[in-house]
């Protein structure tokens, strides 16, 4: 029987397929009547006898949704489907950025970083300049501008500096001594004021060669060597010390450039004369540097336009040098005054790891 089995084994196989087969045929046979009223009864297109799927309402809504899916709207306190909201953790507590009035790097508040998609998870982000203007997150913060905005910057004289011994100054000593006739260049006498230079001054009358001879000047003129002080008026005085009087007529003189008022007292032998030093500022040298840039030494004159860029050279300013007086420089731009203290020279702006 074995034998039998291991020689016609496929036959076997064959006739078992057979069997299965004609088992499957009778049972359709016999459930068919069932089948077919299961058709007849079941909704679709009676016409041509094909199957509608509009007449399954949760096919159609379905098949609506995977043509048009809803769009995904982004959460403003950064969550998305697979990331949750963020937290920090500061001295060992989870700090919820969104929430609370703690600010994670005063004075600096957590709303305005995220406003202005800055990443407060980056320990040194005030430190950073995210656009490369030469402004860090922190002075765009305290001059109201937005260091995302590659149109706004803080005013570029802010990283302006100066120190008292940048400041080239004229000083000059003039001593007042009175009035005098003198005969004018049409040869006719009028009374002149006499001042003489106590050191050498440059001197109009003599191709602007330096030296101490008296000048000649009426009211309303210009002293010859210093066309920037202007002779206003005399006030007559005398003054009596230790029983002796004296001869302290004042020469008020104006500085044309600044507005300041002069005084000289008319020179005399009482020990309480004193000389009264006038000081022009000439010009001052500016060290400039942007965060991230090299410092630059900046010369201007008084009275004269100066320009300066951002870093990546997209934004200019100019300014003009109006002044330097107890306060400090006094910029003008665009018809407004800004005043720059002096102070020591600025430490190189950190520069940020680029690890948070």
């Amino acid at each position: 029987m074995k034998p039998f089995f291991s020689r016609h084994y496929h036959l076997v196989l064959l006739g078992a397929a057979v069997l299965i087969s004609l088992g499957c045929v009778i049972f359709l046979i016999i459930d068919s009547p069932r089948l077919e009223s299961l058709l007849k009864n079941h909704p679709g297109d009676k016409s041509t006898g094909r199957f509608s799927a509009e007449a399954n309402g949760d096919s159609t809504k379905a098949l609506a949704r995977l043509k048009n899916p809803p769009s995904w709207i982004a959460r403003q306190d950064g969550a998305s489907p697979f990331v949750s909201r963020p937290y920090l953790l500061k001295e060992d507590k989870l700090v919820d950025p969104m929430e609370g009035n703690q600010p994670l790097y005063p004075p600096v508040p957590n709303q305005w970083l995220i406003d202005h998609h800055l990443d407060f998870t980056d320990r040194n982000i005030l430190d950073r300049d995210p656009l490369h203007k030469g402004f860090t997150v922190r002075e765009e913060f305290e001059a109201g501008t937005d260091p995302n905005n590659p149109t706004q910057f803080p005013p570029l004289y802010a990283k302006l500096s100066y120190q008292e011994s940048g400041v080239n100054k004229s000083s000059y000593i003039l001593e007042f001594l009175g009035e005098e006739n003198v005969l004018d260049d049409n040869g006719v006498m009028a009374r002149k004021i006499q001042i003489k230079p106590f050191q050498p001054m440059p001197n109009p009358a003599k191709g602007n060669r330096p030296d101490t001879s008296v000048r000649s000047m009426s009211r309303g003129e210009t002293v010859p060597g210093a066309p920037f002080l202007k002779v206003v008026d005399i006030v007559d005085r005398k003054q009596s010390i230790n029983d002796t009087e004296y001869d302290v007529s004042e020469l008020k003189l104006l500085n044309t450039l600044t507005g300041e008022r002069i005084v000289l007292v008319k020179k005399n032998s009482s020990k309480e004369y004193r000389k009264t030093p006038v000081e022009l500022i000439e010009s001052i040298q500016f060290l400039y540097q942007l965060s991230g840039g090299s410092p630059e030494a900046v010369t201007v004159q008084r009275g004269k336009e100066f320009t300066l860029t951002s870093l990546d050279k997209t934004h200019s300013e100019t300014y003009k040098l109006v002044d330097v007086s107890k306060d400090g420089a006094v910029l003008e731009k665009d018809g407004k005054s800004c005043i720059l203290k002096p102070g020591p020279a600025p430490s190189p702006s950190p520069t940020p790891s680029s690890t948070p």
